[in-house]
């Protein structure tokens, strides 16, 4: 078994710090966040350490190190893998980020510590993409803006096959598959102008097989969805961004859920931007106006937040925050498009958490 404790030793420094709600650097220097909620709550979420280079995952080898303070010039580089995380998916201590200016799939293997790309292989190279998603054999599901189509690679980032019809989706902004592999939902956030607002869900041989929308505010209709995700339950939960709100189907589109709505109060959105479910049904939305995601029951009650708007750049302060993920452990990934980063999240209760064996 390979634990996360494969992150780097730099890292850990927090983790270990986060005995304490928070820190400071020097006696009258702003204080730092490092669990959630804050003390007197009990503490449901650890600060674990943030991914942006292959420095962050590689742990600096005694002569490693020394030869970078004789030279200047380390191992390990820590220089930025990704320029704009735009969606993320984490399995296994794989992390999948979206990163379209490299139009290329970044990911972090942890369990054997290195950084490769994915969907860079011609002709089947990604162009532009927005989303991700896995199901449960590990096949990575892309959706790529640029032929506005779900390209699919297997474990291995070898290309499969693809699924999506240009001439039907406007603007798509979101994939999310069944755990099977059967069904794959796109998100189409359709035109400003337009009713075209729809999820339209295929299958793997890339015949459409329904429809749900179009534009409107009554259940089962859209105004600029943005994301989806499948719960391991087998609900389908899209986040409704004009609506404000989050809607749940079942896997042939029959709405059965709703919870959300406009504002600055708790449980509440201003600009809802993703969403994704933790093993135990636990649904998160990220909000770009709160700068923070937020965390909800099964049922769509507001449980905590975390996170806050902060150009500082240190933990759990967010300038833009875009993209999340779970994995099976319950850790949570949060991407910042102002700060370019990636921040992990520990549950409390999973510090032994080790990913499976690969």
């Amino acid at each position: 078994m390979r634990s996360y404790a494969m992150f780097s030793a730099a890292a850990m420094v927090f983790v270990l710090a986060g005995c304490a709600a928070k820190m400071s650097t020097a006696e009258n220097a702003p204080e730092i966040q490092l669990q959630w909620p804050a003390p007197p709550d009990a503490p449901r979420y650890v600060y674990e350490t943030q991914l942006r280079s292959p420095a962050d995952i590689r742990p600096e080898k005694e002569d490693e190190r020394v030869r970078r303070l004789l030279t200047g010039r380390g191992a390990v580089s820590s220089d930025p893998v990704y320029r704009k995380p735009a969606a993320l998916a984490a399995r296994k201590g794989r992390i999948y980020v979206a990163d379209p200016p490299t139009a290329s799939i970044v990911v972090f293997d942890v369990p054997r510590q290195r950084v490769f790309q994915v969907g860079v292989r011609e002709p089947n190279q990604v162009r532009k993409p927005v989303s991700i998603a896995l199901d449960a054999s590990d096949r990575l599901y892309v959706l790529d803006a640029g032929r506005r189509a779900v390209m699919v690679y297997d474990s291995l980032g070898l290309f499969l096959f693809s699924v999506g019809d240009p001439a039907v989706l406007n603007q798509p902004s979101g994939v999310a598959v069944s755990a099977d592999g059967q069904k794959i939902f796109v998100v189409d956030r359709g035109s400003l102008e337009g009713d075209d607002h729809k999820v339209v869900a295929y299958a793997p041989d890339g015949k459409e097989l329904f429809r749900l929308g179009p534009r409107g505010s009554g259940p089962g209709r859209f105004n600029i969805p943005l994301s989806a995700t499948v719960s391991r339950e087998g609900t389908l939960l899209v986040l409704d961004s004009g609506n404000f709100r989050v809607q749940g189907f079942d896997l042939e589109g029959r709405q059965h859920m709703m919870f959300g709505s406009v504002g600055t109060g708790l449980g509440q959105f201003s600009r809802p931007r993703s969403i994704t479910t933790g093993p135990d049904g636990t649904i998160f939305v990220s909000d770009g106006s709160f700068n923070n995601v937020q965390i909800f029951n099964r049922e769509g009650q507001l449980l905590m937040w975390l996170g806050k708007p902060d150009l500082r750049n240190g933990p759990g302060q967010f300038g833009l925050v875009a993209g999340i993920a779970t994995d099976e452990t319950g850790r949570l990934y949060v991407s910042d498009h102002y700060h370019n980063k990636i921040e992990v999240y520990r549950p409390v209760g999973a510090a032994d958490a080790q990913a499976p064996a690969r």
